[in-house]
């Protein structure tokens, strides 16, 4: 697997449902407040696998993740 670079919530594709799956996933990068927040200045490769089952379980597809390169 490659390093995680960024995670961000992109609204053009779809909006948020606040089911809270991606908290429930990986509870310190992502908290619902309404809608899903990614939490600032968190090492994502710390978490990579919790972000990339939050992003694969996200029911509307809106978790998006770029790669180290």
């Amino acid at each position: 697997m490659m390093g995680i670079k960024k995670v961000w919530r992109d609204d053009t594709v779809n909006t948020c449902v606040a089911c809270m799956l991606c908290q429930s996933f990986a509870p310190r990068v992502f908290k619902v407040f309404g809608k899903m927040v990614v939490m600032p200045d968190v090492d994502y490769n710390k978490y990579e696998l919790e972000i990339r089952e939050a992003a694969e379980s996200c029911p509307t597809g809106i978790i998006k993740i770029e790669e180290e390169k």
